[in-house]
């Protein structure tokens, strides 16, 4: 019986609620070239529109959090006549990442490549504000800031929180009906429940799995069999895009900076216009190594030690 309902949960790919981080603030990975297994993990469900859309949004609200805690920081380091400057374009990058992800359709076909680059993106800013932060600060001052601004976000990232709730329990719902119909079940009753909160998610799957371990032996076989073959085909489908992203690495990062520049280009702020460009130069004159034009970095002269 724990067998079978292992297999169930395996294959059904029903998620619950859970967080994208962009990044562990005392991590000390390297910038990221390549697609970590967390972030392949995460593509999973992204062969439905429901699924995409959770991804997007969650990276939109791991963005967020960072611009906030941020700019808390910014405005804490200001108050200490500390010089913010390239602090402030790098926060300016990734607002302009987050305008992107807004901006992403999770109905297009390029939605996991589109969600990918842009976590990798995203969570190489947030090292490179971290690791500016610590250059600025002794490690004193900036165990200090850091107690300053860890006050609660949730209120400000409610928002976020009630909508990819939402979006979750309409992907765990379209996963149950394609579940019903490989079991061959016309009574919705459980899904209905689960939707309107009198059921919870692992009472819907033990009910689900209940259904299957009344079916035959062979009947039971049959639907494995359904499941396994929609499984293998998602993992095909993940690891094909993950193949075509990798392989266009540096040309999708250069055009996603290249969007930048041009949104950079509307405003006054020039130190933002020459850090993207110096990116994007640096692209394309190392096309075997971009580490430094992901990493990228402010051009600036902004380390000032406050009084």
């Amino acid at each position: 019986m724990k067998k079978i309902l292992s297999i169930i949960l395996v294959l059904m790919m029903m998620i619950s609620v859970s967080s994208l981080a962009l990044a562990d603030e005392e991590a000390g990975e390297d910038p990221e070239e390549t697609i970590d297994s967390e972030t392949e993990e995460e593509t999973e469900i992204m062969n439905c529109s429901y699924g995409a859309e959770v991804r997007l949004l969650q990276l939109e609200k791991a963005i967020t959090t960072n611009l906030l805690k941020g700019n808390m920081i910014v405005d804490v380091l200001v108050g200490l006549d500390y010089n913010t400057t390239d602090l402030e374009s790098i926060l300016d990058e990734l607002e302009l990442a987050l305008g992107q992800v807004q901006d992403a359709d999770p109905e297009a076909n390029n939605s996991v490549e589109v969600f990918v680059g842009l976590k990798i993106d995203s969570k190489n800013l947030t090292k490179q504000f971290r690791d500016e932060l610590k250059d600025l600060l002794s490690d004193v001052k900036y165990k200090e800031i850091k107690e300053q601004i860890r006050g609660d976000l949730s209120g400000e990232l409610q928002n976020y929180t009630k909508k990819i709730r939402n979006l979750i329990k309409q992907f765990n719902r379209n996963q149950a009906h394609k579940l019903y119909g490989m079991i061959g079940e016309g009574n919705n009753s459980f899904v209905n429940q689960y939707m309107n909160g009198t059921m919870n998610l692992t009472q819907l799957k033990l009910q689900l799995h209940k259904m299957v371990n009344m079916k035959t032996q062979e009947r039971k076989k049959e639907i494995f069999a359904q499941m396994k073959k929609v499984k293998i085909q998602n993992k095909a489908n993940v690891t094909q895009h993950l193949l075509q992203i990798q392989n266009n690495f540096e040309q999708k990062t250069q055009e996603r900076l290249q969007e930048r520049l041009e949104k950079a280009n509307e405003t006054e702020n020039v130190q933002l216009q020459e850090k993207i460009q110096n990116k994007i130069q640096e692209y394309q004159s190392s096309p075997g190594g971009p580490q430094n034009a992901v990493t990228g970095g402010g051009s600036g002269d902004g380390k000032g030690k406050g009084k």
